[in-house]
């Protein structure tokens, strides 16, 4: 198992991508602390990683937050003594150009999909390079490359993601820890802020879409990219560094 007796740092693991990134993780042999706000989901979560015969504690909180960032490290630290993997994967996706979006929800949207981020990487290295390295994985987007209509906010934080992705990859990179993101297109729902208010049509309608836009004529699935996402935290992808690995079925070609 290309995992067995790692220890992981994930966030965004109650729904979604997340969750199945973790389970991938349990299944090869990876012991996980995991974060995230949405307590039920989490627990939820947790009770079916733990179902599999994974060794997985919790913290809910807010991952934009520097207590919360150093309260998981901590807790990372104190159980395992050592981390080898740190998923940032916690992510919202408001709708709105500059003009329509709130102040509060561009703040909001820039500490949770950026600043999370820099507080989890900033204080998992030291961690990571007393083991003797490590590898950051970051759940970026196609949005990191080019801009998505009315997501003015999601866009511009996922930008700043692989660049910050970038430049923990040049800083640390010869103290053997590795930094990449995964950037996917059409995944099957939307993301957990915006998937509560979505109808049946709308989630249909947005299918249609990535059927017009994707030259493959599908959205992708959360194993897809999971798959990925554990292809970059492996030694498999040993001399990768400091990429924005691409999985969009081809619609930025």
């Amino acid at each position: 198992m290309r995992f067995s007796d790692k220890v992981v740092l994930a966030t965004g693991v109650a729904t979604g991508l997340g969750r199945i990134a973790a389970e991938l993780f349990v299944r090869e042999g990876a012991r996980l602390v995991v974060v995230d706000y949405n307590e039920p989901d989490l627990q939820a979560a947790v009770q079916a990683l733990q179902g599999l015969g994974g060794n997985v504690s919790s913290i809910v909180g807010d991952v934009s937050l520097a207590e919360v960032a150093d309260a998981a490290v901590a807790r990372v630290d104190a159980e395992h003594g050592r981390l080898d993997i740190l998923l940032n994967n916690a992510g919202i996706n408001p709708v709105g150009n500059i003009v329509d979006t709130p102040d509060d929800v561009w703040d909001r949207t820039i500490a949770v999909n950026l600043r999370s981020a820099f507080l989890l990487s900033k204080r998992s290295i030291p961690l990571m390079q007393r083991g003797g390295g490590g590898t950051i994985v970051s759940t970026a987007s196609i949005a990191s490359f080019k801009a998505s209509t009315a997501e003015a906010a999601y866009s511009v934080s996922k930008a700043g993601l692989l660049q910050l992705t970038k430049v923990i990859a040049r800083d640390f990179g010869a103290h053997g820890i590795r930094a990449n993101a995964v950037c996917p297109g059409f995944l099957p729902k939307y993301m957990a802020d915006r998937l509560q208010g979505a109808s049946d049509e709308q989630q249909a309608a947005r299918s249609r879409r990535a059927a017009e836009l994707v030259p493959m004529g599908r959205e992708g699935t959360y194993e897809e990219i999971a798959d990925i996402i554990a292809f970059l935290a492996s030694d498999q992808s040993s001399y990768m560094n400091g990429a924005g690995v691409t999985a969009d079925g081809g619609q930025t070609v």
